[in-house]
């Protein structure tokens, strides 16, 4: 190699960090410009997602691993879902999935009970409305010989759908030793449980009720936990129209989590709320962060249609990728050379 060979050799290494220099700063101007961080105020992290356009509007520690609480449920209900989409059919309760530690924050005869007979879709109701933790693990011994092989396809579909930085270690959501997932990572859980039809009518429903059974003369009922889509007083907007459903969370170690969908002007928006605080109502009641934290989200799609979210590709990128390429091809160019004639 020449001298001059040399120095164009050492021009184009310096053109080539500069162009992946240009496309790195580029992609984080964008984002820097969609993120508003004071937004979620009352909750440790969140985000907001529009799905058609695969835009991220708004986030906060987004990827901070955290536990998700009842969320987790999201993920058993699409593992039933895969395998009957329809809900068909009947399941008989295995008495471990009733133990104490499942069931004993509820009254007696109102959770299920051991060798119950339920249907797929009153169970997966009653999964997804009040949040029954028996449901999950009825339905995890239903599906799999051993609790641990459920837990295993949980963590198998969580990568399969592309998730970064989740683990499961229970269809329930109680454990929170490693036990976590991400606002991001929830967004892409989340989005792909609303392909399935059952899915997105269960959790737009607002109440529904266990039916009496081989095991129990009178059933029982009960109502959705997700006051965004079926608010009080506390937690009017005008979005809870819109809103689609998905699923609430709370544990003490994880505070209160909630993940959402919302319909409308022809946009889907995702959010997931994640470690929220319970502030003081002033009345005697608490507000939860997770609510307040969500509809301070859905208040940033105000305005914004799918025109302001398809951004084009800035000239900076463009010049970027263009520079790149031709370094690229040139260095090739050199290398294929150096090899013919050494």
């Amino acid at each position: 190699m020449t001298n001059v060979e040399k120095k164009l050799y050492a021009v184009l290494l310096i053109a080539l960090f500069t162009a992946f220099a240009l496309l790195s700063g580029s992609q984080h101007a964008f984002a820097s410009e969609i993120t508003n961080e004071d937004v979620i105020k009352n909750s440790k992290a969140g985000i907001l997602y529009e799905a058609t356009t695969g835009t991220v509007v708004c986030e906060k520690n987004a990827d901070m691993q955290l536990p998700p609480a009842s969320m987790t449920k999201v993920m058993t209900a699409i593992l039933v879902l895969e395998q009957n989409p329809n809900l068909e059919g009947e399941l008989t309760v295995n008495k471990n999935a009733v133990r104490h530690y499942y069931c004993s924050y509820m009254e007696p005869q109102r959770h299920l009970l051991a060798g119950e007979v339920i249907s797929y879709e009153e169970c997966m109701k009653y999964l997804l409305i009040p949040s029954g933790n028996e449901a999950a693990t009825a339905f995890a011994f239903e599906l799999c010989d051993t609790f641990s092989e459920f837990v295993d396809m949980m963590n198998a579909k969580a990568k399969e759908i592309g998730c970064k930085n989740t683990n499961f270690k229970d269809p329930v959501g109680l454990s929170s030793s490693d036990h976590y997932t991400t606002p991001r990572d929830m967004v892409k859980i989340c989005e792909y449980a609303m392909q399935f039809d059952k899915f997105r009518e269960i959790v737009a429903m607002e109440d529904g009720a266990v039916p009496a059974s081989n095991v129990r003369e009178k059933g029982f009922d009960y109502y959705t936990t997700n006051y965004v889509k079926y608010p009080d007083d506390r937690y009017e907007s005008p979005y809870s129209q819109y809103v689609t459903g998905i699923k609430t969370g709370y544990t003490p170690a994880a505070g209160w989590c909630l993940s959402s969908c919302m319909e409308k002007d022809g946009l889907v928006w995702y959010t997931v709320v994640m470690g929220g605080d319970e502030l003081d109502n002033g009345d005697g009641r608490i507000l939860q962060g997770d609510f307040i934290d969500t509809i301070a989200l859905y208040e940033q799609t105000e305005g914004l249609t799918a025109d302001d979210l398809k951004k084009p590709i800035s000239p900076l990128l463009i010049g970027g990728i263009a520079v790149a390429a031709i370094a690229i091809i040139i260095l090739v160019f050199f290398a294929m050379k150096k090899k013919k004639t050494s």
